[in-house]
């Protein structure tokens, strides 16, 4: 049986708010970079970053963050962008956040609603140790020698910090941070950043901090509003979870056929619809048929090489390609890598 996973969200989904991508764009024009230069390619513009009812993709935020790594060979941005993300920049989400009572609550309220934040990252709390342990086991589905990967992880670890020290104060300190890519060069603004032990080349990308700070009291702990902003969030989630159903259950029926990709006319089949009403749902969502298919195919594909020892002829061949050099071709435009090097 050929492997299976948990899919990765959608990367064309468009149901988020765009507090990332803004918080970038704002941290690349201080180093002079224009917005238009930031948002090349994602056909957004600068003043509807400001609207709160614009949905963004992942697709989008991570083609921000590769114009981004493209205008400025700056190394500190994704440190210094991860700071910029106060709680005030999360909207509700943030608010909800905000006024937790400890950061035990907070670590409960941010696993729930992390969907609301544009989760490039995946994201996992526990506690071993004696440490509160932040896991950030999947970055996008790309490869640990991606340089978005990095980028990523350092945006990230500059987020929680920052939210952690807005709750607890600045006397909140991490313990340890671990990262799964070699050293940088950059190695020095870690140890600036986060002020703690920093280890590179790990099993996973953690933050971990003592345990003791999760039942600190907040600093602006309020129950009251907390479950009226929980309340709010909730209903934000499901709304999102709606939008984006047409999308899902299209990508989870390719999902189920590898090999024999069902077309345009046999999806709408089985979903009860006709395919000119499938493909109006589908842009509506900001995405097509072809760029499902080719998550979908992007993702067996990195399964099959990191699983099985099936030749590069035959994923070709399961994956609905060809020949192997169309194969090879698409797989390096999703990793910027040959199917080969992926598999080493």
């Amino acid at each position: 049986m050929l492997p299976t996973s948990t899919p990765l969200p959608l990367a064309d989904e468009r149901v988020y708010p765009p507090y990332k991508i803004a918080t970038l764009v704002e941290t690349l024009s201080e180093s002079g970079v224009p917005a238009e230069t930031a948002l090349a390619r994602t056909g957004l513009q600068a003043g509807e970053l400001q609207s709160s009812s614009l949905k963004t993709s992942i697709r989008q935020f991570m083609t921000v963050c590769r114009n981004a790594m493209a205008a400025t060979s700056d190394p500190e941005l994704p440190f210094r962008a991860g700071s910029r993300m106060r709680v005030s920049s999360y909207g509700m989400y943030g608010y909800a956040l905000l006024c937790c009572s400890t950061l035990r609550e907070v670590t409960q309220m941010a696993t729930r609603f992390h969907r609301l934040a544009t989760p490039a990252v995946s994201l996992r709390f526990r506690e071993e140790d004696g440490e509160g342990v932040w896991s950030f086991d999947e970055v996008s589905g790309l490869d640990l020698h991606d340089p978005l990967y990095r980028f990523l992880i350092e945006f990230q670890f500059g987020i929680h910090q920052t939210l952690a020290r807005d709750m607890l104060g600045p006397d909140f300190r991490l313990s340890r941070l671990r990262v799964r890519y070699p050293k940088p060069v950059h190695a020095r603004l870690y140890s600036t950043y986060f002020g703690c032990d920093c280890a590179f080349d790990q099993p996973f990308n953690e933050l971990r901090y003592p345990a003791s700070q999760l039942d600190q009291p907040a600093a602006y702990r309020n129950p009251i509003t907390v479950a009226m902003a929980a309340e709010v969030c909730e209903r934000m989630l499901v709304e999102a979870k709606t939008a984006s159903g047409v999308t899902r259950r299209v990508y989870n029926l390719l999902m189920e056929t590898p090999g024999q990709f069902d077309d345009m006319e046999a999806l709408a089949h089985k979903l009860n619809t006709s395919s000119r009403t499938l493909r109006r749902h589908l842009t509506q969502q900001g995405t097509s048929y072809k760029e499902i298919l080719d998550d979908v195919r992007s993702h067996l594909a990195k399964e099959y090489l990191r699983n099985t020892r099936m030749s590069i002829d035959d994923i070709a061949g399961t994956l609905g390609f060809s020949d192997a050099a169309n194969f090879r071709h698409a797989f390096r435009r999703w990793t910027q890598r040959s199917p080969s090097d992926f598999r080493r």
